[in-house]
């Protein structure tokens, strides 16, 4: 609408000056016997300075302002019509410019009687000098006009500068004849010559097809005792949840290993992600996803003495265990209650397809993902399984069978070859017994969950979801009562 209005505002303008203009031809034929004003006025020769010499200045300067209003017109339609090419604000300044610079000379030349080719050499010479002095201003004002026709980059377009070991990445913030205005991730601004700025290698993040973003790279250093295919697993593993779960992450991800260095690998990862998410922020969601999936599978992050007195004094079971349950709904329990729960509990694999859980069958049992990926299936309308969830390492499976022994509620297949620690009743009944506050808590937890799945959970609905957890609490003591409820 603010186009349409200053479009139509220069159009009244155009043919309001050029009405003028008519009005003047009129005058000046009238009263001096030519329409043109400089054909009767001579201000060199020292004569009065008449009427009709201000009337033929006039005109001179009527006839610059409406090319002028008449060129900003033609270039406000253009841009507004056009989806391909637009003229830049700093091309109509030139322009406007160079149309008042040649009005001037035309009127220098004309109502002074002077030789044009005198004039000429005269302002070539002087328009030398001044360019020499003003190179650099002129090269940048060149290169923003080079930048804004050719749309190498717009407000807020995320750049990728090559430079040292790693490149850097900026947000346009703004650019003019002069100066290109860059944002850094510490959200620190640069100011960076328009001249300079087409020297750089860079890359405009922002214009590349949809679907690509910010690719960027990361290591981690691992003891070498750690098998480096498991390990790249895990890692490719840990990058495909990443891609899934947070929509910041796109495109594609690689993992191998970056170098060996004395005692240890440095294994690479590279991913992709929106050019907007600061490095900061991308790396820790890199990092934290990728430290949950190495602990759980077992792999050591700490140093081989850590590893080797821990081991001394905890099964391999124990350790899967003691990584994993904080994610589901054993975090509840202390350490000495998982460690309790892990001498019970049992370490078992299953092989990429095989299926895992069957729909309706009876369970008293849950399963922790220590390795790989589970997907949790249903069927639709037409009979077919569909996809509904992808489980990774640290995420539970049949919690509902273990604590009510509800029969289960869909099917579940191994997406990869996964290790898997399964937790039945009689693990945990001891562990309930010795402390039934869990079992509060642990309904806490589980109402909370299906809330959000449903997402039905907010601050306004504490009651429903109480009378929620409630419920679970009576299912949960219902089901262990035989194991540790005295009758009345």
């Amino acid at each position: 609408m603010r186009l349409f209005n200053k479009t139509t505002i220069l159009k009244v303008l155009v043919w309001l000056l050029l009405g003028c203009n008519l009005l003047l031809l009129s005058w000046l034929e009238k009263h001096g016997g030519s329409m043109w004003g400089w054909t009767f006025t001579d201000l060199a020769d020292g004569y009065d300075f008449a009427g009709t010499d201000g009337v033929a200045v006039l005109q001179l300067v009527l006839l610059a302002v409406n090319t002028d209003v008449f060129m900003r017109w033609a270039v406000i339609r253009f841009n507004t019509h056009s989806k391909k090419a637009q003229i830049p604000a700093i091309l109509v300044q030139g322009f406007s410019i160079l149309i008042y610079a040649m009005f001037g000379l035309a009127s220098f030349i004309l109502l002074f009687d002077h030789s044009a080719n005198y004039l000429l050499a005269a302002s070539g010479a002087i328009g030398l000098s001044v360019g020499y002095i003003c190179k650099d201003l002129i090269a940048d004002i060149v290169n923003s006009i080079v930048i804004q026709t050719d749309r190498l980059i717009a407000i807020n377009d995320w750049i990728e500068i090559a430079g040292g070991e790693k490149p850097v990445f900026y947000q346009v913030i703004q650019f003019d004849h002069r100066m290109v205005t860059l944002k850094d991730k510490y959200d620190y601004l640069f100011k960076i010559p328009n001249t300079r700025f087409m020297g750089m290698s860079y890359v405009n993040l922002t214009k590349q097809q949809e679907g690509r973003g910010s690719r960027r790279d990361l290591e981690i250093q691992l003891d070498s005792v750690n098998h480096p295919e498991k390990v790249i697993e895990v890692l490719n593993l840990a990058l495909e949840a990443l891609l899934e779960k947070n929509k910041d992450f796109v495109h594609t991800y690689f993992c191998g290993v970056g170098k060996i260095a004395e005692g240890a690998v440095i294994y690479r990862m590279q991913y992709e992600c929106i050019p907007s998410m600061k490095i900061i922020d991308s790396e820790s969601a890199v990092m934290r996803t990728v430290l949950r999936f190495l602990t759980a599978a077992g792999i050591n992050t700490r140093n081989s003495i850590e590893v080797e007195e821990f081991d001394n004094h905890a099964s391999k079971t124990s350790n899967r265990l003691y990584e994993t349950y904080e994610y589901g709904i054993l975090k509840v329990l202390s350490y000495e209650e998982v460690m309790q729960l892990s001498k019970t509990a049992s370490t078992s694999s299953c092989f990429k397809g095989e299926q895992l859980i069957r729909h309706g069958e009876q369970a008293d049992s849950m399963f922790l993902i220590s390795e790989g990926a589970l997907e949790v299936k249903i069927h639709d309308k037409k009979d077919q399984l569909v996809t509904v969830a992808t489980l990774w390492p640290g995420d539970c499976v049949g919690e509902m069978s273990l604590l009510t022994g509800a029969p289960r509620s869909a099917d579940v297949f191994a997406k990869t070859d996964a290790v898997l620690i399964e937790i039945k009743k009689d693990n945990i009944a001891p562990i309930l017994e010795s402390n039934p506050r869990l079992i509060n808590e642990i309904s806490d937890l589980l109402a909370k969950r299906q809330a959000q799945s449903a997402s039905a959970l907010n601050a306004t609905d504490t009651e429903g979801l109480r009378e929620k957890s409630q419920n679970l609490a009576k299912k949960i003591l219902g089901f262990f009562s035989k194991a540790f409820v005295k009758p009345h």
